[in-house]
């Protein structure tokens, strides 16, 4: 017997909500049955849009309704933990784009409230879902590269000064946490982070280079990994018209050049010819377009977040997963501000 769909509500009616429902619909474990905006008049426009049964004017409200069983959270970051918190006392399975929270403080709330409550918790990091950043995963655990040696990513994005000047929050010290890093290159950080393992230590210089916003536009960090391999990154959303991120490994037997928002995978593997794999349902426009997402990776990261609800095991992006790149994020940003090396764990 199939399982029952899990009720679903949704807190937010902006961007991250369009794209939430815009995967939700192709989940069929997963049955939207609410939504709350900053206003009832919101709320309902986007339950009419997305024919979602009950519209609420408070996330209060919507937490009462018995048959909310999980909700997904979004709203700006400086909401997030209360809301997850609410949620998570509601008796709600909790669904949170990233990053989770502001910093790692605020992160470790969102677990513990989650735990507390026994109720699952989920990170969204769509691009894990992706075939060829699991590609590269398999490879490297099973040791086709030999020792890891190098590391490098490039995140380079591009938003406009609209984007940032359309909203009270991006940009924010207070209300983001951060900007480039934390919104934009925590998607590619995260990959580098899953795919590599653990950071050690991390040296790490940010500015704000061109965009009319308190934090970051710029980030570069040069990184030490637990297992003996050094690398770099740059996060950024100054490099028009933006740029598909692109990760690359070098190790004792051969090279691997993933080009994630291209779909493009390169193998350089010692003793064999070099060899290209493609994977169109991860080709993404959001290096330039916040709105230009493919869906697939949401589709299957809900997809796997509500058979772990009926099937009472933890989802394959957990709060406790969610973490590692916020945590990364936050070294960075620390050793930007002291011009200091930062170690890891926090």
């Amino acid at each position: 017997m199939a399982a029952e769909a899990v009720g679903v509500g949704i807190i937010g009616t902006g961007l991250s909500a369009t794209q939430h429902m815009t995967a939700l619909v192709q989940v069929p474990l997963a049955r939207v049955v609410a939504v709350v905006g900053t206003s009832e008049d919101k709320a309902r426009v986007f339950a009419e849009k997305w024919g979602i049964p009950r519209a609420y004017g408070s996330a209060a409200a919507m937490l009462g309704d018995p048959d909310v069983e999980a909700v997904h959270l979004c709203t700006p970051p400086d909401t997030r933990v209360a809301l997850a918190e609410a949620a998570a006392g509601a008796g709600k399975h909790v669904m949170i784009e990233k990053p989770m929270a502001r910093n790692v403080a605020e992160a470790d709330r969102v677990i513990a409230a989650c735990d507390a409550a026994g109720v699952a918790l989920g990170a969204m990091f769509q691009n894990r879902f992706t075939p060829l950043p699991r590609r590269v995963k398999e490879a490297l655990d099973v040791g086709r590269f030999g020792r890891l040696l190098l590391v490098t990513l490039s995140s380079k994005w591009f938003r406009s000064a609209e984007y940032y000047r359309g909203s009270s929050w991006r940009g924010t010290a207070a209300r983001e946490g951060g900007a480039a890093l934390i919104n934009q290159s925590i998607h590619a950080i995260d990959l580098l982070r899953w795919i590599c393992g653990p950071v050690s230590e991390v040296q790490a210089i940010t500015a704000t280079q061109l965009h009319p916003i308190e934090m970051e536009d710029v980030g570069v960090a040069l990184l030490r990994f637990e297992s003996g391999a050094v690398g770099s990154l740059v996060g950024t959303t100054v490099a028009y018209p933006g740029f598909a991120e692109r990760l690359e490994l070098h190790g004792t037997e051969g090279s691997v050049v993933l080009v994630q928002g291209d779909g493009r995978l390169e193998w350089y593997l010692r003793g064999q010819e070099p060899t290209v794999e493609q994977a169109g349902t991860q080709v993404s426009g959001a290096r330039s377009d916040p709105a230009a997402t493919t869906s697939h990776g949401h589709v299957a990261q809900f997809t796997d977040f509500y058979a772990a609800i009926r099937e009472r095991r933890r989802p394959f992006v957990d709060g406790r997963e969610g973490r590692h790149a916020l945590e990364l994020v936050e070294a960075i940003y620390r050793s930007g501000r002291s011009h200091l090396p930062v170690r890891l764990p926090l």
